[in-house]
């Protein structure tokens, strides 16, 4: 972890930063993060993770993702997110629909995924609708990793039961509940993000035994509730 994963986390910590900063580095780091991007980048960059190691105490979630050291990149900024957060929740300039969808389609393409080999491999169609499928900028698609159990190939029994195509049974029946065909970006979205029912990604509680509260929460997107 370093610099990158400290900004890329501040989104979803930000009024807790802000608080934990007080008035006077919370100006500044909000100012700063609306120069992310421009000539003077890295300057921005070092002097946020600056004030994140003034101003957190050292077991926070951000300041503890400084802890790689400044020369460790891992991950680059999601510059596409930060600037749709920023306008939607700091300079109340709101981000426009393509921009929204650029940081959206940024982020679950950065998740883990599968090639087509791949999804062969696990005994899947990669031609099967009820499949997320991702189409890379310029590239080829890729499957979201997320939807197969954990180590299985063809021919294999995991310890998420998942059936014979390795697809997980609830990931099949939610991906066609809510339209994986038609909008393979936004479910992959709805798998991707904190949920509001579920109090974490969707994702994440795939094979803890919470299948019967996954298909409630997607039944309720589905209903419009």
């Amino acid at each position: 972890m370093a610099i990158e994963d400290a900004v890329n986390a501040l989104p979803a910590h930000w009024d807790d930063v802000l608080a934990q900063l007080g008035p006077e580095r919370a100006a500044e780091l909000t100012a700063l993060v609306g120069r992310l991007g421009d000539e003077d980048h890295q300057q921005v960059v070092t002097r946020i993770a600056g004030l994140l190691v003034e101003g957190l105490p050292p077991r926070h979630a951000v300041r503890r993702s400084l802890a790689g050291g400044y020369l460790l990149v891992p991950t680059p900024i999601d510059l596409n997110a930060i600037t749709v957060f920023y306008r939607s929740r700091v300079s109340g300039d709101p981000p426009t629909a393509a921009e929204i969808l650029r940081a959206v389609t940024d982020r679950v393409l950065a998740a883990p995924a599968y090639s087509e080999q791949e999804v062969r491999q696990r005994g899947a169609d990669p031609a099967d609708p009820v499949l997320i499928r991702l189409q890379r900028p310029g590239g080829g698609p890729q499957w979201p990793a997320f939807q197969f159990a954990a180590g299985q190939t063809a021919g294999q029994t995991a310890g998420q039961s998942a059936g014979q195509d390795g697809l997980l049974p609830v990931v099949r029946e939610i991906n066609a509940l809510l339209g994986a065909a038609a909008d393979p970006i936004g479910v992959a979205d709805w798998w991707l993000s904190s949920n509001g029912w579920l109090g974490t990604q969707p994702s994440l509680l795939l094979g803890a035994g919470a299948d019967d509260r996954l298909l409630s929460a997607a039944h309720a997107v589905g209903s419009g509730v």
